[in-house]
């Protein structure tokens, strides 16, 4: 198995994997609608020795109080259903943080998975909130800002129009 950033050849192997193995119909809508208007950060993937996509997490850029302070938000993390039970979805995840951090973005923002997240080192921020989310409890990463937990602020994610549910 191979981990390593997406490219554009990944994109449809990335699609099959999320419309067969997310719980979240409009996901491949939203990523496919993030991709085309360039707010896609960082794409990691995980292929099998044949190129079959097994594994994808996503990072967006988010604002914090209307400001892009180098902040990210995972906005997908797709493992195919037979490899669930493995190590790939953590593998995938700090394989993203390790680019990130090289590519100086100063903290990730999670809000789905919170407990999983949490495991992994992200920590609860309470005086963070998402502009459209509301009292959604959120977790960050510190990359390069160690006091990322501590900001009081708004965090506006990435907006973008779906189309109409498509089925491939």
């Amino acid at each position: 198995m191979l981990l390593r950033t997406e490219i554009g050849l990944d994109a449809a192997g990335i699609d099959t994997l999320i419309r067969q193995g997310a719980q979240d119909p409009q996901l491949a809508e939203r990523i496919q609608a993030l991709r085309e208007a360039g707010l896609i950060t960082l794409g990691v993937v995980a292929t099998d020795d044949e190129g079959k996509v097994l594994g994808y997490q996503a990072f967006s850029p988010i604002q914090l109080n209307g400001e892009d302070l180098n902040w990210v938000v995972i906005s997908a993390a797709v493992i195919d259903p037979q490899y669930r039970s493995t190590s790939l979805a953590k593998d995938l995840l700090f394989e993203g943080l390790d680019s990130l951090n090289e590519f100086s973005y100063r903290a990730v923002v999670g809000y789905q998975a919170l407990a999983w997240l949490q495991e992994q080192g992200f920590t609860s921020a309470p005086g963070l909130t998402l502009e459209t989310l509301g009292e959604q409890e959120i977790v960050v990463y510190p990359l390069e800002e160690q006091g990322a937990a501590q900001h009081q602020a708004v965090l506006t994610l990435p907006n973008v129009e779906l189309t109409e549910l498509t089925n491939h």
